[in-house]
């Protein structure tokens, strides 16, 4: 099973398991913003090494400007990833909430219809019926004399 296949889903599990990729995504974005910020305040300490000539200094800083460089350029594409998964799963969850369910009682819509119209018109069947009747003998008598 793929983690976006969630068609078999009922709602409420579709939607729990939805909004635990949006948490991750989220959680992905918030790392990526606090290494951004650690890039630029080690950025500005190489810079302000190699202001103050200080090679030693300024070497390790840019080890550190590369590692988070590094971090955030995996991070990005994680992101990317889950982005597209997230807005999939969106997409499948509203279409989950938008199938009727189909676990509907038959006998107790039944029953509430009836008590919503009433019961069934029995005499206004009978009157049919017998006038269905009456007409087929007719027919029958009509068919009898034009055979004579």
């Amino acid at each position: 099973m793929s983690d976006i296949d969630i068609d078999s889903m009922d709602p409420a599990s579709a939607r729990e398991y939805v909004l635990s990729f949006i948490s991750t995504l989220r959680g992905i974005q918030k790392e990526r913003a606090d290494l951004e910020r650690e890039l630029d305040l080690w950025e500005k300490r190489a810079k302000l090494a190699e202001e103050k000539n200080e090679p030693d200094l300024k070497i390790g800083a840019e080890a550190r400007v590369r590692e988070f460089k590094e971090k955030i350029a995996g991070l990005g594409a994680e992101e990317g990833g889950l982005g597209r998964k997230v807005s999939i799963l969106k997409e499948k969850l509203k279409n989950i909430k938008a199938r009727p369910n189909l676990s509907i009682d038959a006998e107790a819509l039944l029953a509430q219809l009836k008590t919503v119209t009433g019961e069934e018109d029995k005499l206004e069947k009978e009157l049919k019926e017998e006038e269905a009747e009456q007409a087929l003998k007719e027919l029958k008598k009509k068919l009898k004399d034009e055979e004579k």
